[in-house]
């Protein structure tokens, strides 16, 4: 199966997951796990940010709306990113996938240069899903211990997440 032409289905298939995962992966108090912010930053750049933003916005409310039970908090925390996926494309892997309108992947851009966008990405959702869930109520320590172990664990899932959406030439 080409990735390139069959993304939104891989893409759809993903969000069902994630709405699977947010109901019956409660891993504790510390650590929420989100394929999210991989998923719309492997949105392939041909789409436009205000697109993006509504393919993003779309995810996050039909994961809220099926698990989460607070309607609008992944939906708040994953519209930045949204609108933030070109620029960090534009920084961490150059221009030229944007004026090309390519796709990018581990085998052209390296393990490195994708992780650190992928890792920016995770802190801005997790950033803003952590101070909207506490809402004032819990303490700065157990925020910023929610935020690092969260951070490490979705980075692992979001490699994971990453891989699946990304073509790779080889097949």
């Amino acid at each position: 199966m080409k990735v390139n032409q069959h993304f939104g289905i891989l893409y759809t298939l993903l969000v069902i997951a994630q709405v699977i995962l947010c109901n019956y992966a409660q891993l504790g108090p510390y650590v929420m796990l989100s394929m999210l912010p991989a998923m719309v930053f492997c949105i392939p750049v041909s789409v436009s940010t205000i697109g993006c933003m509504f393919i993003a916005f779309a995810s996050g409310l039909a994961v809220d709306w099926f698990s989460e039970g607070l309607i609008g908090l992944n939906t708040a925390a994953i519209l930045p990113v949204a609108a933030l996926r070109t620029g960090m494309v534009r920084v961490f892997l150059g221009e030229d996938i944007i004026s090309r309108g390519d796709r990018f992947s581990f085998r052209k851009n390296g393990v490195a240069k994708i992780s650190a966008a992928l890792i920016l990405s995770i802190a801005i959702y997790l950033g803003l899903y952590v101070i909207l869930d506490g809402a004032g109520t819990r303490p700065a320590w157990f925020n910023f211990t929610r935020l690092g172990v969260s951070l490490v664990c979705n980075y692992i899932l979001a490699l994971i997440v990453t891989d699946i959406l990304t073509p790779d030439e080889r097949k």
